[in-house]
């Protein structure tokens, strides 16, 4: 007959509903089974904060804890017992294995507001009590972020992570406009994640939401027709698997269960599905469906080299600006994405034209760290110049027509980021005796009264400071050979006036 440790070490850490089964087949009762369970001794260890069905405990050895066995047997239970958990681990496995705090109850699918359910910061909360989840800020930004601890998880970076929610966020606003514009959503309740208004439906979070009065999801009431619901998540971190679709279909079912909500229509947008994956969401109902069927292969080929272009921090930018161009006529067309991607593609952009014009060695979206006080900062575009003429870091800000730079803004950059690195490059030997100029660069107007403020602060003694408005940033793209490079300014930042008489005349308030 098995002890409770051998057993363990045979079949792995497990539920002690599971143990009382196996101990069950050797011919033990299950009264007996559990007073052999409760009388294990120290070795025995049991996860403190989780409860399961039949108030069954996952235990385990003390030398088993945290190993990769581990980490698989909880997953198990999860799937098997605990479906809110294991939905949170799928999702964030799906996303990559960290991701923006913010937009978390989105990918664990939990219901916020529900009696009888766990809402996503809870879930979050347990998760992080075992050790599985774990909260940090990103250098450099300050966001709070949420990644898988254990190192048995892989984790991609956060620069990864945000490539491809600006190549996701295209696609959104690509879904919302054929929403809109075929009549298949309210046209102005459309919500896209990253609104102001979170697109949760049935206290459940997606990354598209709107009201629909497409015939087949309406319902008559009281009050006149009862809408449904659009709702949709896009992921384009690769082929989505089994996994990651059965989580997205649970999200479904969770939404869908309450007697009285409205019929949901649901979505699922992916760059490719495995065959199981696609499999399991046309058996169930979603509609899941590829960026290439929705917009073309050219644009889902475009997206893919977004990712591609922003995840290696503007290198391909540098040596190859014809693809900038490309990636910008391409990605453009499709409604409500183009100021978000401009501002994505600006510093790649910006990093381009100065290394054409000047030459040099490029440096773009680089984080540093001030070991002496913990600060981070990032660097847009940082030049080596050639010569001796010493580095030039750039701070970009990409502006939508009618907005200009505020004095908030120019006032951090100038008495905040700027002193920092120097500070910072000055202690990197790389840059120890090498002249520094900092300025900062804009496709639109800066506020008057920020403009006013620039030049008559002090200039400072160990630095050099400058700015660049769209006026000047012309001026500057007239001297770059790439044709490519002048189209891709003159074609998606410079297409509108931006002479600062007109700012003067119709002013914009300077919060803009």
């Amino acid at each position: 007959m098995s002890s409770i440790t051998d057993l363990l070490r045979r079949v792995g850490p497990s539920l002690t509903t599971e143990l009382i089964s196996e101990l069950a087949n050797e011919g033990v009762s299950a009264a007996s089974a559990r007073q052999r369970i409760a009388r294990a001794g120290d070795n025995l260890k049991r996860l403190a904060g989780l409860r399961f069905p039949h108030n069954a405990r996952f235990v385990y050895l003390d030398d088993q804890f945290g190993n990769k066995d581990y980490w698989l047997a909880l997953e198990r239970v999860f799937r098997e017992h605990g479906k809110s958990y294991w939905s949170a681990v799928s999702g964030l496995k799906a996303r990559g294995g960290v991701y923006p705090r913010k937009f978390f109850a989105g990918v664990c699918g939990g219901a916020d507001a529900r009696m009888r359910q766990l809402s996503p910061s809870r879930i979050l909360d347990r998760l992080k009590a075992i050790q599985l989840l774990e909260e940090f800020n990103e250098d450099g930004t300050g966001e709070p972020f949420v990644r898988f601890k254990p190192h048995a998880y892989g984790r991609d970076t956060t620069g990864q992570i945000r490539a491809r929610l600006i190549a996701e966020n295209v696609v959104l606003h690509g879904m919302k406009e054929w929403c809109r514009k075929t009549g298949f959503a309210s046209f102005e309740k459309v919500l896209v994640r990253g609104d102001d208004g979170a697109p949760v439906v049935s206290s459940i979070t997606w990354d598209l939401s709107a009201p629909s009065y497409a015939r087949p999801l309406v319902s008559p009431s009281s009050k006149g027709l009862k809408p449904g619901f659009v709702v949709c998540d896009v992921n384009l971190r690769g082929a989505l698997d089994e996994n990651a679709v059965a989580a997205f279909v649970r999200k479904h079912d969770l939404a869908s269960a309450p007697q009285k909500v409205a019929p949901i229509m649901p979505f699922l947008i992916a760059d490719t599905f495995t065959s199981k994956g696609f499999g399991l969401a046309r058996s169930r109902g979603i509609l899941a469906t590829t960026t290439a069927h929705l917009f073309g292969e050219d644009v889902a080929k475009a997206l893919r080299d977004l990712i591609r272009l922003l995840t290696d921090t503007g290198a391909t930018a540098s040596v190859n600006p014809e693809h900038i161009e490309r990636l910008l006529n391409s990605l453009t067309r499709i409604e409500g994405a183009a100021n978000n991607l401009r501002g994505a593609l600006f510093e790649i952009v910006v990093g381009s034209l100065v290394k054409e014009v000047e030459g040099g060695y490029l440096r773009a979206g680089e984080k540093w760290t001030d070991y002496e006080t913990g600060r981070a900062a990032e660097t847009d575009v940082l030049l080596d110049r050639p010569d001796g003429n010493g580095a030039l870091v750039i701070e970009c800000k990409s502006k939508m027509p009618g907005s200009r730079v505020n004095l908030t803004e120019v006032q951090k950059w100038r008495d905040d980021r700027v002193p920092l690195l120097y500070k910072i490059l000055r202690a990197d030997g790389r840059f120890s005796g090498t002249p520094l100029t900092f300025e900062l660069w804009t496709n639109g107007p800066i506020a008057t009264d920020a403009l006013d403020w620039l030049k008559s602060s002090p200039h400072p003694a160990d630095y050099a400071v400058g700015w660049k408005d769209g006026e000047a940033m012309k001026i500057y793209v007239d001297k770059a050979s790439s044709p490519s490079i002048r189209n891709a300014m003159r074609d998606h930042y410079f297409k509108h006036p931006l002479a600062r008489i007109t700012a003067e005349l119709d002013p914009v308030p300077a919060d803009a």
